[in-house]
């Protein structure tokens, strides 16, 4: 059949989720449109992407991607396939057990959004593959022939249009991430490091991709594993006279042999390596508007690390005195659980100067595992959802009546529903319907010891003319008068001053209380902390 003249579309409707390993629509076709889907388009051009839809066929994924759905799909061209057969010792795609060949043909293939050229950003993209995985978008030197896919993937072919989504033409054949952290960890170049993460049990933590609990009801929940962390090699180590542990151990002049004890210096050593979230070279480059400068949390209780742009470089915890800071050596190194960075300092913990802070209210570790567009900026329509106090460790709350049904969820869309979100931070909200004098307490992020003005930025629900009413306490010690958070239509994204300014005697994080007055949804994005003298 010739497919450029009689151009075939698989049935549409039902759209087959991408974890299943049959093709239900084999043998099922119609024909429609003169535009090709993904799998027509891709054997439309034989010389280039034969052999990758020879992959998908055997898979059974071919006909999913002729679907009405939405894709991103990263193809390799036939030379990149047929070099990761030979390196894999196959002699044709047929060859590859067919399990595996669905799980590659997924780690490809991002569903329910299109991602063109125009919105890659240097580090990892936020939608997951159909592997739940993030893969991550770099450039070098080159401009658009020099973009690269996980580090490993030139990209040769930007924007190739589909019906049901875009494609990109790779060089090479991605090797799916299955390593975590604590796997990357064990090149030898990293046993220190590695050594001191065993020796301060965090091993375990960094091993992890799931952990399935089950609610009081005994309905199951997944909360899927996403850290950061800074790796320290060998080399680095060797420069500040660290030939081993023992050596780390005596530099960090560590009290006690309780290496566990999160108060141990060596524990906290290793936990000021760790973020609790993916945090990609990108995202730790996101500053506050106007500002050059945050400080972000580490898993060592109160303990932060500054970021900050200097003469166009990212660096982290820059010593004045010293005229150096850390640096980057290698950038967003994919991992199974969340990502790493190495860095060229052996980075001991550093008290940083008092900045800016904005705190997304929804920046918890605990919604973006449970979350599936956790700050997803692609979105082309709602994604809300709302939690039991069973789920959450971030917020704890109590509504009128106790048990009301979407007392708090997670939204993140990009304007639809009548939601302002022109100002909001990360794309999403928090949604607050408490009831009367319901309330939600949380915990700040770890703030520097001194003085701030604090500020309140809420979204606007333009559906409604009720305004909802909030009280906030910091510490227990209220925080100005009751704050109107309006909802009509000419009031939107308003920035509201909760009290002119706050003193925290102690570096730490804080617990903040929000009321709702006289029950009404509250929409809430931000707060913003300032220093002031």
């Amino acid at each position: 059949m010739d497919i450029r003249k009689n151009y075939i579309i698989y049935l549409l409707g039902m759209v087959m989720a991408l974890a299943s390993c049959t093709d239900p629509y084999e043998d099922t076709t119609f024909t429609a449109y003169e535009e090709l889907p993904i799998s027509l388009l891709l054997e439309s051009q034989p010389e280039k992407f034969s052999m990758w839809v020879a992959l998908m066929q055997h898979a059974d994924m071919y006909n999913t991607l002729n679907l009405k759905s939405t894709y991103t799909v990263f193809a390799p061209t036939n030379d990149g396939v047929q070099r990761y057969l030979e390196a894999n010792g196959w002699s044709s795609v047929t060859d590859i057990p067919k399990e595996d060949a669905s799980y590659l043909v997924k780690y490809h293939t991002i569903n329910q959004v299109k991602i063109s050229q125009s919105q890659f950003e240097n580090g990892v993209i936020n939608d997951r593959n159909a592997t739940d995985d993030n893969l991550s978008i770099e450039f070098r030197e080159g401009g658009l022939n020099a973009i690269y896919l996980n580090g490993e993937s030139r990209i040769v072919e930007l924007d190739i249009e589909a019906t049901n989504g875009i494609i990109h033409g790779l060089e090479e054949v991605l090797v799916p991430v299955r390593a975590t952290i604590m796997d990357r960890l064990g090149e030898e170049r990293f046993s220190i490091f590695r050594e001191a993460v065993e020796t301060a049990g965090r091993a375990e933590d960094l091993n992890t991709i799931v952990i399935e609990e089950t609610d009081v009801s005994g309905n199951p929940l997944e909360y899927r594993i996403r850290m950061t962390a800074f790796a320290v090699s060998d080399e680095v180590y060797a420069q500040e006279g660290i030939m081993s542990l023992e050596d780390l151990i005596t530099k960090l002049e560590v009290e006690g042999e309780d290496y566990m004890d999160p108060e141990n210096g060596l524990r906290k050593y290793v936990d000021y390596h760790l973020l609790s979230q993916v945090r990609s070279f990108a995202d730790l480059g996101a500053f506050p508007e106007g500002e050059t400068s945050m400080n972000i949390n580490t898993l060592a209780t109160n303990e932060l690390i500054n970021i900050a742009d200097r003469s166009g470089s990212l660096v982290m915890n820059y010593d004045t005195a010293a005229n150096r800071g850390v640096a980057f050596i290698r950038e967003n190194i994919n991992c199974k659980n969340g990502v790493m960075h190495e860095v060229d300092h052996w980075m001991p913990l550093f008290t940083p100067e008092r900045v800016t802070v904005i705190w997304d209210l929804t920046d918890y570790a605990d919604l973006q595992a449970l979350c599936d567009q956790y700050q997803n900026s692609s979105l082309n329509s709602t994604y809300t959802r709302t939690f039991t106090q069973e789920e959450l460790s971030c917020y704890t709350w109590k509504s009128t009546p106790e048990y009301r049904p979407n007392a708090v969820a997670y939204r993140n869309n990009r304007g639809a529903d009548g939601i302002w979100y022109a100002d909001a931070v990360n794309h999403d909200h928090l949604r607050l319907d408490l009831g009367q004098s319901g309330w939600i307490e949380m915990e700040t992020p770890v703030l520097i010891k001194g003085s701030y003005e604090i500020t309140m930025t809420y979204l606007s629900y333009t559906e409604r003319e009720n305004t909802g009413y909030l009280q906030c306490s910091m510490d227990g010690k209220r925080l100005g008068s009751q704050w109107p958070v309006s909802n009509r239509r000419y009031d939107r994204a308003l920035e509201r001053g909760m009290t002119s300014s706050f003193t925290f005697d102690e570096t730490g994080s804080h617990t903040l209380r929000i009321v709702a007055i006289d029950g009404e949804l509250l929409t809430l994005d931000h707060i913003r902390f300032k220093p002031v003298d």
